[in-house]
């Protein structure tokens, strides 16, 4: 019989996508707030709209498959909008298996893995602080930019290429090396500007 969770897995990768692809047309809005381009914002932030419905569709079909497979989990203590209104960082998961991570985020009545290699995870990480220290702050799209062929040419995210830099983000907010001063522009720095501890925490992961 074939294996529901390879679509499962692939529903998961398509929600974190929508994620990562909302992330920057969140930032799209900031710079177009700081030109006031007052149209353009109403009409980005209506597009945006349109995206976040297409998110939820994703995830409740993700949702659906796994009750027709069981896979879902429905001894889960939270409703789903209880948990869908959780900062990310608070829904999300992370552990070392191997030479790999594999970040969990709880979404509604389900959740939704990623694993993405240790050796990648590092790359991407000091790719971000590289940024950091050119500019003071770093945004996922920074990261992908300069990251782009590696990710398509080395790993499993060739489709996905944003998927493992939002993760790394995730993994490395919830461990409280980088924070988001300002919520509203998705600009990430250090927190407490200390780099040792970014490197010590990639020196823990191998």
């Amino acid at each position: 019989m074939p294996d529901p969770t390879a679509v499962s897995s692939t529903l998961d990768e398509l929600s974190e996508g929508m994620i990562a692809y909302e992330e920057e047309l969140a930032d799209e809005i900031g710079e177009l707030a700081k030109q006031r381009d007052w149209q353009a914002i109403q009409d980005r932030t209506e597009y945006a709209k349109h995206i976040r419905s297409f998110a939820h569709k994703i995830m409740a079909l993700k949702e659906e498959w796994d009750r027709l497979n069981g896979l879902d989990d429905a001894t889960a203590p939270e409703t789903a909008d209880e948990v869908d209104h959780l900062p990310v960082t608070a829904r999300t998961r992370w552990e070392k298996i191997g030479d790999k991570i594999r970040v969990q985020t709880e979404g509604g009545r389900s959740a939704y893995s990623n694993v993405i290699p240790v050796w990648l995870f590092k790359d991407l990480a000091l790719a971000a602080l590289n940024q950091i220290k050119a500019s003071g702050y770093v945004k996922t799209a920074d990261v992908l930019n300069v990251k782009l062929d590696t990710i398509v040419e080395k790993s499993d995210y060739k489709r996905a290429p944003r998927l493992p830099v939002y993760v790394t983000f995730k993994v490395l907010v919830k461990e409280g090396v980088f924070e988001n001063p300002d919520r509203n522009s998705h600009r990430y720095t250090l927190v407490g500007g200390n780099e040792n501890l970014l490197r010590r925490f990639l020196g823990e992961l191998g």
